[in-house]
């Protein structure tokens, strides 16, 4: 199969072009509102939205519908590509470029008489060359901004002038130009960079003739203004911005087809189903650039792995889209040694419906599931399955009831569970999956270790000690020294080396009590450090019961265990 990359760029095109994301109406009124206002300018609208939500595509339209009148100038400025005082300079460089030379050349002249600007030689020799460029009287002219408070107050006033003049149609008062500064991507940017746009829309540019349309989530721009000591933030933001437009999220219909369309582009529609689709919309926000980040890393996976190439495309994408929709879910799932809890949920829903349904019966096959998952859990299978269906909820994962109500969960775990090589699958995802971080993603160039285990002893029991490798080079790596045993004889052995912390499963070979069992050996031959029972278990009475012999907690999560082998270690130093 050809499976295609989505780029990240916003949507463009004219106005009466394809409508994905539903903001044509939002762009044709935002557009005439500032049209029919521009008497009324200065002022800055904001578009408000979260990251990824369709803010930059929003403006593009808006900017195609302002294009449709000749006395309307549009001009962009990206904040993200500038950094600090180049972003001031960026800024009222984009609107003094869009002024004639005419325009500018009387600015110049008017400057040099009032003596702020290069000697009259040189600008008469640039003049007698012929050379009046526009970029270069704007250079000139910030060269002489930057200099001294004097010159940017009088500049100040020559821009204001320039563009009242520039904004006047001679013989059409009515009918007065208006030029329009898109500032896209402002959020992203540094706190530097935030405050020098701000200061070059309302110190620099607050002039007759000129809008400006801010594409941020304004919740950074007050963050920013707060921390930077500018008065009150909710002040502030009133003297940037006078409107504010917060873009609603996309209807659920629309959403879905936007999913859909997105597809179409990936050539992942076949695989991409309308429930699926619908399922992607809503657990990622109905966010574009979320949906597109998806579907991009879908792509990528089956294109650089040969190994999900076989398996088939199929299986990959439910496989991410368990992992991206239900991430909770899908780190139990690929945990060494976890049972199969995409069979283990099935059979738990299979149960809740007959259940629900009186007179209703399990048939041979999925009778045939209980009973393995009974055996596994040690529960006795009662006669009555509501009473059945009482015990496994609390036995399983207290989240699963409410992922029985989730109809997309449901249709994600049953495609997965049908499909014919799930067990392959299954297998695949716990080979391949990365440890679990347990803090932020180390930057190039900063030091490791994360954690602070250095001199660290840990003493960990496990029949299966292959189980726990990666975890055990995670605490190696960061200056631990880990012990591995594979019964109680051999942690009694080793007490003399004086652990800090002690790890333990629970069941080993065909004896579910056994950690239990060796937990209480180790309180009886003196061990007062902290114990973790770390297992896939559900089963409460064997949990609590380890509790009574000793054990502090019992944890499933790898984050979980490493964050406490490190509060174990600090508290013990």
């Amino acid at each position: 199969m050809d499976f295609l990359l989505l780029n990240d760029e916003p949507v463009r095109g004219d106005s009466t072009g394809e409508d994905v994301l539903g903001t044509a109406r939002a762009a044709r009124d935002l557009a005439a509102l500032i049209q029919a206002s521009r008497a009324a300018t200065p002022f800055t609208v904001a578009i408000d939205a979260d990251w990824g939500m369709g803010k930059s595509s929003l403006m593009h339209r808006i900017e195609a519908v302002l294009q449709e009148d000749r006395t309307v100038e549009c001009v962009w400025f990206n904040a993200w590509t500038a950094n600090g005082t180049d972003a001031l300079e960026g800024v009222i460089k984009s609107v003094l470029q869009r002024f004639d030379r005419n325009l500018l050349r009387r600015i110049w002249h008017r400057t040099n008489r009032s003596g702020l600007l290069v000697s009259a030689l040189r600008t008469v020799a640039t003049l007698l060359a012929g050379v009046f460029r526009v970029d270069r009287i704007v250079d000139e002219l910030w060269e002489r901004m930057a200099a001294d408070a004097a010159a940017r107050n009088a500049i100040r006033k020559l821009i204001a002038d320039a563009a009242t003049e520039w904004a006047a149609a001679p013989g059409a008062p009515d009918r007065r130009r208006l030029l329009v500064v898109f500032v896209d991507d402002l959020d992203r940017c540094s706190d530097e960079t935030i405050l020098a746009v701000c200061e070059a829309i309302k110190i620099y540019l607050d002039v007759p003739g000129l809008a400006f349309v801010l594409g941020c989530d304004q919740r950074r721009i007050a963050d920013v203004a707060e921390a930077s000591g500018r008065a009150l933030s909710a002040d502030y933001l009133q003297k940037i911005v006078q409107v504010n437009y917060r873009m609603p999220p996309i209807d659920p219909v629309q959403a879905a087809r936007l999913v859909e369309r997105y597809a179409e582009q990936s050539g992942t529609s076949a695989l991409l189903t309308p429930p699926l689709a619908a399922l992607v919309a809503e657990r990622m926000g109905r966010n574009p650039r979320r949906i597109k980040r998806l579907i991009n890393g879908f792509v990528m996976e089956y294109h650089l792995d040969a190994g999900w190439q076989q398996l088939g495309a199929e299986g990959l994408l439910r496989a991410m889209l368990l992992q991206q929709l239900y991430p909770d879910f899908h780190r139990a799932l690929v945990q060494p040694g976890a049972p199969d809890l995409v069979a283990e949920f099935v059979t738990y829903y299979e149960v809740r419906g007959v259940a629900r349904r009186r007179g209703a019966e399990l048939d041979p096959a999925r009778a045939a599931r209980l009973t393995e998952l009974a055996e596994r859990l040690e529960l006795d299978l009662p006669g009555a399955l509501p009473s059945l269906l009482e015990q496994l909820e609390q036995a399983l994962p207290p989240e699963y009831p409410l992922l029985a109500a989730d109809r997309g969960f449901v249709r994600l775990l049953l495609e997965l569970d049908q499909l014919p090589e799930s067990a392959a699958l299954l297998g695949r995802l716990r080979r391949t999956a990365p440890l679990e971080p347990t803090r932020p993603p180390v930057v190039l160039g900063t030091p490791p270790p994360l954690l602070n285990l250095q001199g660290a002893r840990v003493l960990w029991v496990d029949d299966i000690p292959v189980n726990n490798a990666r975890l055990v080079r995670q605490l190696r790596s960061s200056g631990a020294e880990v012990l591995q045993v594979e019964g109680t004889t051999e942690a009694l052995a080793r007490l003399d080396w004086r652990p800090h912390v002690l790890i333990t499963d629970l069941k080993r070979g065909n004896d579910p009590r056994a950690g239990i069992q060796g937990i209480r050996a180790v309180r009886a031959a003196g061990f007062g450090g902290p114990v973790i029972v770390y297992s896939v278990s559900r089963n409460v009475t064997l949990l609590a019961e380890a509790e009574l012999a000793g054990a502090q907690l019992a944890v499933r999560s790898p984050t979980a265990l490493v964050d406490l082998i490190e509060e174990a270690v600090a508290a013990a130093r």
